[in-house]
């Protein structure tokens, strides 16, 4: 029995020396089986240092803590199995960080084709969603219905033709047939003679009812044609300027009256449109119409889309005046603003300006003071009565903030002297 440990603990018991050159064999199959598999496979930065250390440590571990069997000549099996596990265990690191790197940067790759992928889908379906949403404020579909039925109304217009070419066939062969022999010498010819009137009544009872599909359908194609241009500006009405004006914010009114001015101008080029497709389509249509009251008079399609812009012409104009009204309106109340503004500050200015009365009043006493020293130093008739009128008039004037200026005092003080 061989007892194999590390660092005291048991990990494995042999059967007989056998069982250790079969472990010896399976250490040394690993390592070359993992020298193998690495050089086959590309380089690998820092897989010989891995390796390298890593068996480094095993074989460190191994002189230091690994016991295989017992006694004095377990050295030598001690050596070979530490060796042998040293190099099985570098070469497993080293294929292990190399394949694991591998693995790593294949799934990096994957994950950045995924997401690069992601973002030309989602820049795809952006762009096909705005390509969409363009199409249809351009009313991309309306042109391909009324192509559409433009094509149709070519068609049935073709078939009626040809129907009228049949009939007028028939038509000729049942008058040679009249013109012929006479019906009580031929049978066959009589025969003959009445299906082709049969024929020709039924021609001519096809024919009318195909008059009849092709001026509706010619009808129904002016009509898609004439609403085309309404049911565009329907889907390009500026609604985020309708709604901005519900806030009534002064800087959405400027933005909501350009783009009001802008459909405007799209509703008078849908009418001009409307009037060139009702002329190249229904000439007489807008030339029956007095031009007094103008082409809205006629009852008909184009009539109809034409009333149905006016309308909206009207409505939309009408809010552009309101529009332009509240701009004005805010336009004044800033400027009132501003001058409140500028009012308000030169108020606190001159507020902060203002004379004091308590230093005009310290002022005329210092003045009347002087004006009595002097008068001491040379006294004239009358001069004290008259100086004390004057400052006792002074005194007054000022406890009752009468509107005497400082001036006009100074001015009678000096005419005492």
């Amino acid at each position: 029995m061989i007892d194999v440990s590390l660092l005291g603990w048991l990990l494995i018991t042999l059967t007989s020396p056998l069982s250790l050159v079969l472990l010896l064999v399976a250490l040394g199959s690993v390592a070359y089986l993992g020298v193998t598999a690495l050089e086959a496979a590309p380089r690998q930065r820092g897989a010989r240092a891995v390796g390298t250390g890593a068996a480094a440590c095993a074989l460190a571990a191994g002189m230091v803590g690994l016991r295989v069997g017992a006694g004095a000549g377990a050295a030598v099996p001690t050596a070979a199995v530490g060796i042998a596990a040293a190099a099985a265990i570098g070469a497993t690191a080293a294929c292990a960080w190399t394949f694991g790197a591998r693995a790593a940067a294949a799934l990096g790759a994957a994950r950045a084709r995924r997401s690069a992928a992601a973002l030309r889908a989602g820049d795809e379906r952006r762009r096909l969603l705005a390509a969409s949403q363009r199409a249809y404020a351009e009313g991309d579909d309306l042109a391909a219905e009324t192509a559409s039925a433009d094509d149709a109304v070519a068609r049935l217009r073709a078939a009626v033709g040809a129907l009228a070419d049949a009939r007028a066939a028939l038509e000729a062969k049942r008058a040679g047939a009249q013109d012929g022999p006479r019906s009580e010498t031929r049978p066959a010819a009589s025969a003959l003679a009445e299906d082709l009137a049969r024929a020709c009544d039924e021609a001519a009872l096809k024919l009318s009812m195909g008059q009849r599909v092709l001026a509706a359908a010619e009808a129904a194609a002016l009509r898609i044609a004439c609403n085309a241009p309404l049911r565009r500006l329907l889907r390009r009405r500026p609604r985020e300027a309708t709604q901005a004006l519900a806030t009534l914010g002064a800087g959405a009114l400027a933005p909501a009256a350009a783009s009001l001015e802008a459909f405007l101008g799209e509703v008078r080029a849908a009418r001009v449109e409307v009037m060139e497709i009702a002329g190249r389509r229904a000439p007489g249509a807008l030339g029956a119409v007095d031009s007094a009251a103008g082409p809205e008079a006629a009852e008909g399609p184009a009539a109809l889309a034409l009333r149905e812009l006016a309308a909206m012409e009207s409505a939309y104009g009408a809010l552009l005046e309101r529009l332009r009204l509240a701009e004005l309106h805010a336009s004044t109340r800033a400027s009132v603003e501003q001058v409140e503004s500028a009012a308000g500050a030169l108020s606190t200015t001159a507020r902060a300006a203002a004379i004091d009365p308590a230093a005009i009043g310290a002022l005329v006493t210092e003045i009347a003071r002087a004006e009595s020293a002097v008068a001491a130093a040379a006294p004239e008739a009358g001069g004290s009565r008259a100086l004390a009128e004057a400052l006792a008039a002074g005194s007054v004037a000022l406890d009752r903030s009468d509107a005497t200026s400082l001036s006009e005092l100074i001015a009678a003080l000096r005419e005492l002297r």
